[in-house]
């Protein structure tokens, strides 16, 4: 019996600790209009020519793409003008995080701020928040390696 009543506080134990990962639906993993692994083309009809292209890497007035193969591999603003589909956008408070996305999946700590880190459900997508003093000052969203 206590054998039984160990495993099922284990169970529990693992369960709950599984359900406090974020998981961010992948549709939701975007700037604007803007997603990894959009069409080149489509990008282009969308927004036209960048302001400024160097290879891979093109910027356009409010965020950066960068483009692989026929599609966006990443996309990235400083801009307060574009926003993620729930509403997040440069200039919020990191508490924006928590209640939109829930805990990051992952942190890293530096010098010039932190990183917080959410993966899509299906591990394909991640989109990135860097946070200066408890403000989200630039938002990244990629294909993950």
């Amino acid at each position: 019996m206590k054998k039984t009543f160990a495993a099922l506080i284990c169970g529990v134990m693992l369960l709950s600790s599984s359900l406090c990962l974020a998981s961010v639906d992948g549709g939701k993993i975007a700037l604007g209009s803007i997603y990894p692994g959009m069409n080149e083309q489509d990008l282009l009809n969308a927004f036209g020519q960048p302001t400024y292209r160097d290879g891979d890497d093109w910027t356009y007035q409010t965020f950066k793409v960068e483009v692989e193969h026929g599609r966006v591999e990443k996309v990235s603003t400083r801009s307060e003008s574009i926003m993620t589909p729930d509403g997040v956008r440069v200039g919020l408070t990191a508490t924006a995080l928590n209640s939109t996305f829930g805990s990051a999946d992952k942190v890293d700590r530096g010098y010039d701020g932190d990183e917080y880190e959410y993966y899509s459900t299906d591990g394909t997508k991640k989109i990135e928040f860097k946070v200066v003093n408890g403000i989200i000052t630039k938002i990244t969203c990629k294909l993950r390696d």
